[in-house]
């Protein structure tokens, strides 16, 4: 997508907590935070109102929040699918391998869905005998594996308590 789109949807979450919640936040990651904490309540019809001041249907605005816009403020984890194989073949449970993946990169901050459909996806791979590890391919190199965190923010927190529940 385009930085231009970036930008108007994040003007967008702006005016929208602005106007909606009186809320003004220093960041991004702010309103991000703010926007995945609203309770069910105050999530009613919020796509349509994020919408109208972006010129996107609900649909679309939660579709783009959810599978694009989020990603920004995380690691990508189709960086690290080499290393979730390996943990994969140690660990029994998806929760266990996420567990695991978690403690080996403490400073790193991954988004929890993206990284719980990677899991399970390797899992069920590895039980359907489809664990075919290649660290060979460009996407899994070691190389990359090992490049530095361009999204690294040590004031991020991120709940990891909610992967388990």
């Amino acid at each position: 997508m385009s930085m231009n789109k970036d930008f108007r949807f994040s003007t967008a979450i702006k005016q929208y907590v602005q106007e909606f919640h009186q809320q003004n936040f220093a960041s991004m990651f702010d309103y991000y935070n703010f926007m995945t904490t609203l309770s069910s309540k105050d999530r009613y019809g919020m796509w349509k109102n994020v919408g109208q001041f972006c010129d996107m249907d609900a649909k679309g605005c939660r579709e783009y929040f959810h599978n694009t816009w989020c990603s920004q403020f995380f690691e990508p984890v189709a960086n690290y699918r080499s290393e979730l194989k390996l943990i994969a073949q140690q660990f029994n449970s998806p929760k266990e391998v996420i567990a695991e993946f978690i403690r080996r990169n403490p400073n790193k901050q991954f988004g929890k869905h993206e990284l719980q459909v990677a899991v399970s996806t390797i899992c069920k791979r590895r039980r359907n005998g489809n664990s075919i590890i290649s660290i060979d391919s460009p996407m899994d190199s070691p190389e990359q594996l090992s490049t530095s965190n361009q999204h690294s923010n040590p004031l991020i927190v991120f709940d990891y308590i909610d992967l388990f529940q």
